[in-house]
């Protein structure tokens, strides 16, 4: 596995795994899929927003409302990789300011995409929907899992399938 901060390839084909998470939960997930394919994962870094409730109700309602917020420059540049994987948690049944600016900044450079995301349980194809029409291409593959069920052999399944038609575009 490549060291940490650089993308990976598997059998030719370069992923780059980036995803943000506040709690965790979304960053486990990108962790599992990263290892899975041999390549490392790269947290989106937002600036500006606070943490603890504030931050929490700034951010719910900014995804709500489709916005957009600073983030750092990533380590790695999107348009050196075949696939880019974003992975984002779910708030308010959309996609958070963070994630919206990374793919405002680096939607041109995205040859392919694929989404992942970790929910209570709601929201997903609304998120999957808003983050294609804002980068706009359809992802290769989704993935969604509830975050209660990170850890079971429901999303062991999920991965297995969501990893093998990564794969089949290599086709």
């Amino acid at each position: 596995m490549p060291p940490p901060g650089k993308g990976g390839h598997d059998a030719g084909m370069t992923y780059l795994v980036t995803y943000f998470s506040r709690t965790g939960n979304t960053a486990a997930l990108a962790h599992q899929i990263a290892m899975r394919l041999g390549v490392a994962e790269e947290p989106i870094l937002e600036h500006g927003r606070g943490d603890g409730i504030w931050g929490s109700l700034t951010g719910a309602v900014g995804a709500a409302l489709g916005r957009a917020s600073p983030v750092g420059t990533p380590q790695n540049d999107p348009a050196g990789f075949d696939l880019v994987l974003i992975g984002t948690p779910v708030w308010a049944a959309a996609v958070p300011p963070a994630v919206n600016g990374w793919i405002d900044a680096h939607r041109d450079k995205c040859k392919q995409v694929a989404f992942f995301a970790t929910s209570g349980g709601v929201g997903f194809d609304r998120t999957f929907s808003r983050m294609r029409k804002r980068i706009g291409k359809a992802p290769v593959a989704r993935l969604a899992v509830n975050a209660d069920r990170l850890n079971s052999d429901e999303t062991e399944e999920a991965l297995d399938h969501f990893i093998s038609d990564l794969k089949a575009t290599q086709s």
